[in-house]
């Protein structure tokens, strides 16, 4: 009798598990559902940038932990390498410049720019053109048919057009020289084998230091230069509620910086590309909180990439940005 007792309670515990596991397996989490923030991780890509202060530094206070919220920087050597990460489906967003996420949204890539991280004034995220120790070059005027370093149809380009044009000079009129590799293009420059380069910081602080001269920099005039941070569509309908914690603690962290940058100098040279010869008169620059570039600001990326054929199908403003994250 007791035998069969154990039995029938071990048969009802049985039915009781079926049971239970079966509602559990009824109602799965659906796709597109938001996730728990509590569960979320979100790898964001990045070159070794200044872009990424706000997010080492939220690391560091503890602001993405507060937030409940995983972020894994994750970085890379080269832009073609942090591009093929992304469209492969290894990271859930990367910080760039609005003419990559135009072009990858053009030709396919479900993404939206979701903030600008340097670049919301033109203060921030400094390019510049800049001639050679021993040119003889000190205006944009001075520019005419003279060789100029860049890379193509890149934002590098983008800015040094819009430079030129602001000091009267057609891009027509100057010798673009192709140099993709930042690097070659700085030594280039510093051995006069070239008549200038357009750069952003710290490398113009770099070559600078070492003799070239500021020719025309962006930090007067239109807006020329954004990075931003993007997103797959796909990671927003997912974990809206994350990234939505991802800018509480960027914003912390921003905050942060902008009272008290020095404090953070030596977490930027460390994980930045600062050259050692300028660490010490370098400047952490100002941040400014999560917004979107403006319509305008977009408006002409695109229609200066429209003119080069860059995009294979049409980015619309609307369909580029997502608010409502912050």
């Amino acid at each position: 009798m007791r035998y069969k007792s154990l039995l029938s309670t071990l048969l009802a515990i049985t039915l009781l598990l079926t049971v239970v596991t079966g509602c559990a397996q009824s109602n799965p989490a659906k796709p597109g559902e938001t996730q728990h923030a509590e569960s979320a991780t979100l790898k964001i890509g990045s070159l070794t940038i200044e872009e990424n202060l706000p997010l080492f530094v939220a690391e560091k206070n503890g602001y993405f932990a507060d937030e409940k919220v995983k972020v894994e920087l994750v970085p890379f050597q080269s832009p073609v390498e942090l591009q093929s990460a992304f469209q492969s489906g290894d990271l859930d967003g990367m910080i760039t410049d609005i003419m990559i996420a135009a072009m990858l949204q053009s030709s396919g890539q479900d993404l939206r720019v979701t903030s600008i991280a340097l670049g919301a004034t033109p203060l921030e995220g400094r390019f510049a053109i800049v001639a050679s120790p021993n040119s003889s070059i000190k205006t944009v005027q001075d520019l005419k048919e003279k060789s100029v370093g860049i890379s193509n149809n890149s934002i590098i380009e983008y800015v040094t057009d819009g430079l030129l044009q602001e000091g009267g000079v057609n891009p027509s009129e100057v010798k673009k020289t192709t140099v993709a590799k930042i690097p070659v293009r700085v030594e280039m420059l510093l051995n006069n084998q070239i008549d200038a380069i357009t750069v952003p910081d710290p490398q113009i602080s770099y070559v600078v230091s070492k003799g070239a001269k500021i020719v025309a920099e962006d930090t007067q005039g239109a807006n020329l230069s954004q990075s931003v941070i993007l997103m797959k569509g796909k990671t927003i309908d997912s974990n809206s509620a994350a990234i939505s914690n991802f800018y509480k603690a960027y914003t912390k962290a921003v905050d942060d910086i902008n009272q008290t940058p020095d404090q953070y100098k030596d977490l930027l040279v460390k994980n930045a590309n600062i050259p050692e010869s300028v660490v010490e008169s370098y400047k952490v620059q100002h941040y400014s909180k999560p917004q979107l570039p403006t319509e305008n600001e977009f408006n002409n990326v695109i229609t200066w990439m429209k003119s080069k054929n860059l995009l294979k199908n049409e980015v619309t403003y609307q369909g580029f940005v997502k608010s409502g994250l912050y």
